[in-house]
């Protein structure tokens, strides 16, 4: 990677941020299942990436 490409991305502080904001908060993912951020018996979630991205939980994503 190089020098120009490293400046654009920024530090995970900022994503963990925006997580924070999220406290509370409860959603339903592309699986079918739940997730509410902040509380630790919840469901961990992974993000696809594609053209179109897919909230999963973790167990989904398998």
């Amino acid at each position: 990677m190089t020098r120009a490409q490293e400046i654009k991305y920024e530090d995970g502080e900022i994503l963990r941020k925006i997580i924070e904001d999220l406290k509370g908060r409860k959603f339903k993912l592309d699986c079918g299942h739940h997730v509410t951020f902040g509380y630790f018996l919840s469901n961990d979630i992974t993000i696809k990436t594609n053209k179109y991205p897919e909230i999963i939980c973790s167990l989904c994503g398998y």
